[in-house]
């Protein structure tokens, strides 16, 4: 039997209010002083997830993202609301929190899109593709399933506000053949209606610098955040650099290299001054005539909120 829709008005008013929000932090002008920071977080439906961390996080971040497993949410197709993602989904909402769900075209149908956004309330997505696409996948990529969610957004009575982000490479896609046809994909997906960029995990400003000024030359106007990520091991920091297929240039290699056997609260030490290092460069042109300023930071928390109050400790002079 399919659980009932339980999404109140406050839940629904919190959903609505990340366009709100984002329109507030990119369009607000500053006329003296440093441009405000903000941040976002990514967080798993895991059994270390704390609530009672992410309540104690000073500042508060502006939405949490939850991650999309494919083959688990699709699992729960029939009822998304059972779903560990859609759970903590509900649990975050009910707390006052504004979440951002990803959202993948592995395998999904249009009959599942409708079904989530009906059943669970969703209004905020982070369109991605995913890491596999099968040969009968009705979305072949985010560009198509953005356009079919601003189709589905036009159709609604209410015509109730969808917020939708997509992805950025700022060390390229694998699969890309040029930086080229990598933008050419970008605008794409952008021109189907997506609000802002989020980036994959940046491990140097340099890189995202150079990335947001092809986009910029390229005519995408639309927010790009940068994203990032403080490993917590050096193993998990392999794990995801295998999995994002990201290589690192000699002289950030050479300086994780260096801390690979550290004992584990020395590796995390360094971690949390290198991308404290990392976030004050990307930000440090914000006190300065910058046209194009940082406003919203967007870190991958892997649940281990010690090492992001520990950076957002050692940043608060940006972040406010």
């Amino acid at each position: 039997m399919a659980t009932t829709n339980t999404v109140t008005n406050e839940e629904q008013s919190n959903e609505d209010s990340l366009h709100t929000k984002l329109d507030r932090i990119f369009n607000s002008s500053t006329t003296s002083g440093p441009v405000p920071v903000h941040y976002s977080i990514e967080i798993a439906a895991k059994d270390d997830f704390d609530i009672g961390q992410l309540e104690r996080l000073t500042p508060q971040p502006v939405f949490c993202a939850l991650p999309w497993v494919s083959d688990d949410n699709l699992r729960y197709a029939d009822d998304f609301l059972r779903s560990p993602t859609l759970q903590l989904t509900a649990r975050l909402r009910e707390n006052q929190y504004t979440v951002l769900n990803n959202v993948s075209c592995y395998n999904i149908t249009e009959q599942q899109v409708d079904q989530l956004l009906r059943s669970t309330g969703i209004r905020n997505l982070f369109v991605i593709r995913g890491d596999t696409v099968s040969p009968g996948q009705q979305f072949r990529n985010s560009a198509g399933l953005v356009q079919y969610l601003r189709k589905w957004q036009e159709q609604q009575p209410d015509h109730r506000q969808l917020t939708i982000a997509v992805g950025g490479y700022p060390y390229g896609h694998h699969q890309s053949s040029s930086q080229t046809e990598e933008l050419h994909y970008l605008r794409a997906k952008i021109s189907q209606g997506a609000d802002f960029l989020l980036t994959q995990t940046l491990y140097d400003a340099p890189s995202f610098l150079r990335y947001r000024d092809r986009c910029r030359e390229a005519g995408i106007s639309i927010p790009i955040i940068p994203g990032i990520y403080v490993p917590h091991s050096y193993r998990h920091l392999q794990a995801l650099l295998n999995l994002t297929r990201i290589e690192l240039g000699p002289t950030v290699r050479d300086a994780f290299e260096a801390h690979a056997n550290d004992a584990p609260d020395q590796f995390q030490a360094f971690m949390v001054e290198y991308f404290v290092g990392v976030v004050r460069e990307l930000l440090q042109p914000n006190a300065t005539t910058s046209s194009d300023p940082i406003k919203l930071v967007h870190f991958f928390t892997f649940n281990k909120f010690h090492l992001l109050q520990q950076v957002l400790g050692k940043l608060d002079e940006f972040f406010k």
